[in-house]
């Protein structure tokens, strides 16, 4: 075993995944293990240890004591990706008042000017009516419709909204 797993005083189990962040490129060492280069960093916490440590895949499972969840959560941020550098290339439908808007996982997303220079969007749970605009201004149409792709993801999964309740 290499880096914390030799330690002493160094909890082996009992971790809890606090979140888990795409850094694009393996750009990051495991703080387990301090070996191996990773992307997807698992933020770990542990109540008998005092810092939170930016793990791998396979140091996260170790640690949770759970060998599918950290493979689900990297899964889910590869698809996200995906769909992210595809998200400008779909059909946008144009509404009566002229605005770009896509319905995707049950969320309508609707792309706006602003300003005469500026965009905006909102998302609205097509179930619930709940919706949200950006307080952001953009600078490009294609900017602001990346930012209401993240905070879609944001809000299905922090929030429960769309098709994946």
């Amino acid at each position: 075993m290499a880096g914390k797993w030799s330690q002493a005083g160094v909890p082996h189990k009992g971790w809890t995944c606090t979140s888990v962040e795409d850094l694009g490129v393996p750009d990051a060492v495991c703080e387990m293990c301090e070996t191996q280069e990773i992307r997807y960093v698992h933020h770990m916490e542990h109540p008998d240890y005092p810092e939170a440590l930016g793990v791998g895949c396979i140091c996260a499972e170790n640690m949770e004591n759970d060998y599918e969840a950290p493979r689900r959560r990297e899964r889910a941020l590869r698809n996200a990706a995906q769909r992210r550098r595809r998200w400008l290339s779909r059909k946008w439908n144009v509404s009566a008042k002229g605005n770009a808007y896509l319905n995707a996982d049950g969320l309508n997303i609707t792309v706006f000017r602003k300003t005469p220079i500026l965009w905006g969007a909102r998302i609205e749970d097509r179930v619930t009516g709940q919706s949200v605009t950006s307080k952001r201004r953009y600078a490009t149409e294609d900017a602001a419709k990346l930012a209401a792709f993240d905070a879609m993801i944001f809000l299905k999964q922090e929030r429960g909204w769309g098709s994946q309740r």
